[in-house]
Parts: structure tokens; C-alpha cells; sequence
């Protein structure tokens, strides 16, 4: 996400700033009438000086930068001559037509200053000030507890508390166990129906806005949250999206290279009320072999069926990591992992085996063959008939949508943010077919304990 917000990237920025400012003041000759800065959502970001100098000015800048951004940028103002200044510069945040290099989600914290140069060679800065980026369509309300601040509107203060609760509960949970001792603040923007969200959201393919329902979708660089509040597992869906902004904070220059299974497994541990919706996709995995190697889900691709499966995999294969090892264990192997910046290597280094060995233990203690098992082909049975593919009820949805292909579920994946939607509800199998499971000749497989995994 880092890349939105350099409209003039400065690799010298801090010494440009530091050399020869004055802190603009009315003792030091100018003067500030007025400082003010707007959303124009979704378009942009509108920033207003005005200022009385001793002598002509020659140049304005505006420098911002959002939090979590590692370079600043700046804009130039239009302004009128003479001494009484009025100027603007507009910060574009609209997708435009070659895609969304220009985007900035709702919630984005600014830190922004000018610098003023006049003709005859002055230059005053003035102090830094912090704005937040909103959806100017609303009255936003907020709601903070903590390094937590939700931002909601209308009469849903109720429902704000709850994604507030649900938030604090896993930053406490997850902090813990990835072993952050300070979390720095994150906003929490939540909308009332899809509708509303829709225009706040990333550009992506048509295919993918006709078939697929957002939930919620995190920014972890710039510490931002978006979740569609009148979801009924929003518990679930803030806890999971929060936690991975504090995976991004523990994995440090590693956060980019997280397979997806440890990446969505631990925002799955961190929810604070799990569906059971991923227990049965991981049963149906098993029970049609489809459940893939640990090495095979850096990135969940496939059809629909193929990634819940995944979703359920990753839950139960990063709890089992931490209950039998304990978090102490994992919040080491976080550390380790911003150090190596190798996931075989760290987990070797603090577990004792590799990506291919947790996948052979979790196999064993879930009564399934390791990979590179010749098994015995089973007994003639009956093929279970194929899950039905259904879509999760959504305010925004009347009717049922396409589920999307394998490349737009790829697609769905940005780098730098999570995008939970109702795919990862959506094909599980119903039921009465779980019945039929666990009354079938599967039961060899100890089905009884799969009924409820244990992680």
C-alpha cells in the first residue's frame, strides 16, 4: 500500500526538512490565517493555507505522509502573488481508468506540514498536524478503547461497541501470542450496508465485484480496518481482520513473505468467534482428499470448494502449532522470522523441523497418511455427490451471484491487506450430507474425532 501515497517521492525528505527551518509563528514575520484540510471522498484531499509574509513568496509545499509509510511526499500549492496567500494543492485518491495506484482507504491518518519560501531567500516550516481521511458521505462518530478507535455512523453505537470488544479481545489474545509488547493505534472504519462500503473498497475485477461480497478487508502498512458492520459474524470478521495488522507488526520485514496458510491460519486463531463452517470444509477436505500439502498454500488458489478447505487447514494447523508447542514457542518463532527472513529456516531454528515436517506431524495427529505415503487404494464406495456451492447472505445481495474463477480468487489476494468475503462461508457442505459422512464408510478415519477438531 505504500506505493498510493507518493505523488513526489523524496529520498532526501528529512534533511531538506531539517536544514534551516523556522517553526512559522507571528514573531517570525509570517503569519497563519488558516490551515485546513477536507476529504473530498472518494476523489481526494484538499489542503488550504493562508498567510501573511514580510515578503513575497516564492514557493509552497505541502509534505504528508500516512502512518506506517516509510517516505514522505509532497505537493506544491496554487497560490495568488503578493503578500496575503491563499493556496491549495489536491491530493487525488480516485481509481481512474488505469487502475488504483491513487487509492487511500477511509481511516488513513495523515501527518502533514508546510514550508513556506519567500523571494528573499526565507523558508518557515510550520508544526506537524494530523489528519484523518473519511468518507465525506457520513457524520462519522468514534468509539476508542486502547490503540482501538472505531468509526461508525448512524444509530449503531450498540454494534460499534460489539466490533470494539470482539477487536480488544483478539489484540490482547494475539499480542500475547506473537509476542508484541506495544500496538500501535488502529482505526476501525465500519459500514452499515454494501452498498455504502462498495465505493470505499480497492479497485478489482468486474468478475470479482459481481460474484463476491466483501466482509472486510485490513490495510496492515497503514494500520486500517474495514469491515461491513451489519454482517452477523462481524465479531469474527473484526477480530480476524485486526489480527492481521499485528501479524504485520511481528513478522517485520518478513510480513510479505508469510505463506497464506500461517498468514489466514493465525488470523483465524485470533477470532474470537470462530464458524464452524471451516471445521466441516476440513472434514469434507479430508473426507474427498483434497486437502493440500503446507507447501502448496503460499497463496489459496482454485476453485471456491479448494479455498475454504484451505481456510479450515490453516485454522487447525496453526492451532495445533500453538497449542503443542505453547505461544511462547510461536511468539520466538515471529521474532526469529523478521530475523532470518526464511520461514523453513526459523521454524527449524525454533521448532526443530521445517514447513514439511509440521505438515507430517499435523497429518499424523489428524490419523491421515504423510504425503509420500504409498496407501492401499480403499474398498469400492459410493462417491459422495459434489458440494453445493451456495452464497452467503449478505444485506446488499437479493439474489444468489456467481462464485468467481480461479484467477479472480487470485486476483482477490492484494499484497499488503487481507480481503475477507462471503466465499469463505460459502462452500460448505450442507448438513444432512455431514451426516451421511459420519454414517458412511469413512468412518475408518476416526470421523468422530474429526467432527470437532480439536484445533
Amino acid at each position: 500500500m505504500k506505493r498510493f501515497f507518493a505523488l513526489v517521492t523524496l529520498a532526501a525528505a528529512t534533511l531538506i526538512l531539517a536544514a534551516g527551518l523556522t517553526i512559522a509563528s507571528a514573531d517570525d514575520g509570517l503569519v497563519i490565517l488558516a490551515d485546513e484540510v477536507t476529504s473530498q471522498f472518494p476523489d481526494g484531499i484538499n489542503f488550504n493555507l493562508s498567510v501573511e509574509t514580510p515578503s513575497p513568496v516564492d514557493d509552497i509545499r505541502v509534505f504528508y505522509k500516512s502512518k506506517g509509510a516509510e517516505n514522505i511526499s509532497y505537493g506544491r500549492l496554487e497560490f495568488n502573488e503578493g503578500t496575503a496567500i491563499q493556496g491549495s494543492f489536491f491530493l487525488d485518491t480516485s481509481v481512474g481508468t488505469q487502475g488504483g495506484t491513487n487509492f487511500i482507504p477511509p481511516g488513513t491518518v495523515f501527518r502533514y506540514h508546510y514550508q513556506v519560501f519567500t523571494e528573499d531567500g526565507e523558508s518557515f516550516k510550520t508544526e506537524q498536524k494530523e489528519f484523518v481521511y473519511t468518507d465525506s458521505r457520513f457524520e462519522w462518530e468514534t468509539m476508542s478503547e486502547g490503540p482501538l478507535t472505531v468509526y461508525y455512523y448512524g444509530p449503531t453505537e450498540t454494534r460499534a461497541q460489539l466490533i470494539l470488544d470482539a477487536s480488544l479481545e483478539a489484540t490482547a489474545t494475539m499480542s500475547r501470542v506473537l509476542g508484541l509488547e506495544q500496538v500501535e493505534p488502529i482505526n476501525i472504519v465500519t459500514y452499515n450496508n454494501y452498498r455504502h462500503m462498495q465505493a470505499a473498497l480497492p479497485p478489482r475485477p468486474q468478475t470479482v465485484r459481481e460474484g463476491l461480497i466483501t466482509q472486510g478487508q485490513a490495510f496492515t502498512d497503514i494500520r486500517v480496518l474495514l469491515v461491513l458492520g451489519t454482517d452477523p459474524t462481524i465479531e469474527g470478521i473484526a477480530s480476524h481482520e485486526v489480527t492481521h495488522v499485528l501479524v504485520d507488526d511481528a513478522a517485520g520485514r518478513a510480513y510479505t513473505l508469510l505463506p497464506t496458510w500461517l498468514n489466514e491460519g493465525l488470523a483465524e486463531f485470533g477470532n474470537v468467534s470462530p464458524s464452524e463452517s471451516y471445521d466441516n470444509a476440513l472434514l469434507y477436505g479430508i473426507y474427498t482428499r483434497r486437502v493440500k500439502p503446507l507447501a502448496h498454500l503460499s497463496r489459496f488458489i482454485g476453485e471456491p470448494d479448494d479455498v475454504v478447505i484451505a481456510y479450515g487447514q490453516s485454522r487447525s494447523v496453526v492451532a495445533y502449532l500453538i497449542h503443542t508447542y505453547g505461544e511462547a514457542k510461536m511468539a520466538e518463532f515471529m521474532a526469529q522470522l523478521d530475523h532470518t527472513i526464511s520461514l523453513d529456516q526459523a521454524m527449524i531454528q525454533v521448532y526443530g523441523f521445517d514447513q514439511d515436517g509440521l505438515d507430517t506431524e499435523w497429518r499424523t495427529r489428524m490419523g491421515l497418511r504423510p504425503f509420500g505415503y504409498e496407501e492401499a487404494p480403499p474398498a469400492t464406495q459410493p462417491a459422495p455427490p459434489p458440494a453445493p456451492v451456495t452464497a452467503a447472505p449478505t444485506e446488499a445481495a437479493d439474489t444468489p451471484t456467481p462464485e468467481p474463477s480461479e484467477s479472480d480468487v487470485e486476483a482477490e489476494r492484494r499484497p499488503g491487506g487481507c480481503s475477507r468475503d462471503a466465499r469463505v462461508n460459502a462452500s460448505i457442505p450442507p448438513e444432512p450430507f455431514m451426516l451421511l459422512l459420519l454414517a458412511g464408510p469413512v468412518g475408518f478415519l476416526g470421523l468422530r474425532r474429526f467432527r470437532k477438531p480439536p484445533f
